[in-house]
């Protein structure tokens, strides 16, 4: 009877490990990479430079070029490449993170960070590594851990951070042509409607309120006349710059 018992434990303790490696095991092909780094971490967010590739070490970093997974589920391997590694650009991937940008929730964009190789929260639009299939949480900012992820590498636009300062926002706006289509015309509509706000509000003051010199000189009797209908005009062209930056904003956040 012990025998037996202990035959089952052995089973159910191969039986876990095999279902921890299943677990770890990531989906999609991963193709070779040569990465002259040594002692690469798994889960590693990979970048590619001019002169080579590297870990991914700012953040919303444009060269990330896809993930290190030391277990692909398949792996086309490049027999001939020096220091190869398998990498994936494309399914669902452990990735490393940490909660430098903040807690990531599933459903979260997930981006390169400042720490070589590790991900964070991507609360800005820019360039991001893909999707969070799994929340992570660390009090230490700058403690790492693996989550589930699904990869594809692009540029996107978070929703909410358009609700941010003004500097940021004209910030995104600048970077609109790396976005996609839709996120590239919402911001150049945006900025353009903006700038047409102002420009026409000053060239409409600019006129009345030359007029208005002109008829106070003409007529000094009517001056607090026209000076009343300066001032009116003064709050016409506030209400046409208030109006074009709603509208901008309208653009952004709908």
């Amino acid at each position: 009877m012990s025998r037996k018992i202990w035959i089952i434990g052995l089973l159910l303790i191969v039986a876990t490990s095999q279902v921890k490696a299943a677990d770890e095991t990531s989906s999609g092909v991963a193709l070779s990479v040569s990465v002259p780094i040594e002692n690469v971490d798994d889960g590693s967010i990979l970048c590619s430079s001019a002169l080579e590739n590297r870990l991914c070490d700012s953040e919303y970093d444009v060269g990330m070029v896809g993930v290190y997974t030391a277990n692909p589920a398949v792996f086309l391997e490049n027999t001939g490449m020096e220091s190869a590694l398998p990498m994936i650009s494309m399914g669902r991937v452990y990735v490393r993170v940490s909660s430098t940008n903040g807690t990531i929730k599933k459903g979260d964009f997930v981006t390169a960070s400042k720490i070589p190789g590790a991900g964070q929260l991507a609360d800005k639009s820019g360039n991001i590594l893909g999707v969070a299939l799994e929340e992570y949480a660390n009090e230490d900012k700058v403690g790492v851990g693996k989550i589930l992820v699904s990869v594809g590498i692009r540029p996107a636009i978070v929703a909410t951070s358009a609700r941010g300062n003004l500097v940021e926002t004209l910030k995104k706006g600048l970077l609109a042509p790396t976005l996609t289509p839709l996120a590239s015309l919402r911001y150049l509509l945006s900025i353009l409607i903006a700038l047409a706000a102002f420009i026409l509000g000053f060239i409409y003051f600019g006129r009345v309120a030359k007029s208005g010199v002109e008829a106070v000189g003409r007529n000094p009797l009517a001056g607090r006349m026209i000076q009343l209908n300066v001032m009116l005009n003064m709050l016409m062209t506030v209400l046409i710059m208030a109006g074009g930056l709603l509208l901008a904003y309208l653009i952004l956040i709908l």
